[in-house]
């Protein structure tokens, strides 16, 4: 019988604590809850733009890419002009 005073004891004790620390529980939770939403939202907003950057950087690259190539196609077409003009002239 003495035993269950003690766990009586000990419920209502808990559950007094429990009523008196309820508000701080409910912000402590809610600020959980807060932070882990601010989070999240942060965390997608980062993801957002390095996708961003990610396409940037390859559409740059690509551009560059492109401007070389057509470099390099004017500087050989250059070259062959050059060659059929100093083959005529040594003709």
């Amino acid at each position: 019988m003495n035993s269950d005073k003690n766990i009586g004891g000990f419920v209502d004790t808990f559950f007094g604590k429990l009523k008196e620390q309820s508000f701080t529980i409910i912000i402590l939770v809610g600020i959980m809850w807060y932070q882990n939403n601010l989070f999240t939202s942060q965390m997608s907003e980062y993801k957002k733009m390095i996708s961003e950057k990610e396409q940037l950087i390859l559409k740059l690259t690509d551009d560059e890419r492109q401007r070389l190539i057509e470099r390099e196609s004017y500087l050989r077409q250059q070259r062959d002009d050059f060659i059929e003009e100093l083959k005529i002239r040594i003709k």
